[in-house]
């Protein structure tokens, strides 16, 4: 039993009293990984590269031409 609708024909096949039991134990289990889930983990604040930076290290104050608009303009649309 591998996908779930193979896992939902076998529990069509299971009496009522089974099927019961395993709808329990599935909402104790996902009440369980939501709890978990939404507690929140310490992490440390995620620092990103300053990309303005770098580019004005390798290019300076040039400024760069928008080179989607320039390939728009030669499109034929």
């Amino acid at each position: 039993m591998s996908t779930a609708i193979e896992i939902e024909a076998a529990l069509k096949e299971l009496p009522l009293q089974d099927a019961q039991a395993v709808a329990q134990w599935l909402v104790k289990y996902l009440d369980q990984q939501a709890a978990t889930a939404s507690a929140p983990l310490p992490q440390s604040p995620i620092k990103l590269p300053d990309y303005a930076a770098q580019r004005r290290m390798i290019f300076g104050d040039k400024v760069l031409p928008n080179i989607v608009l320039l390939a728009r303009d030669q499109e034929r649309w």
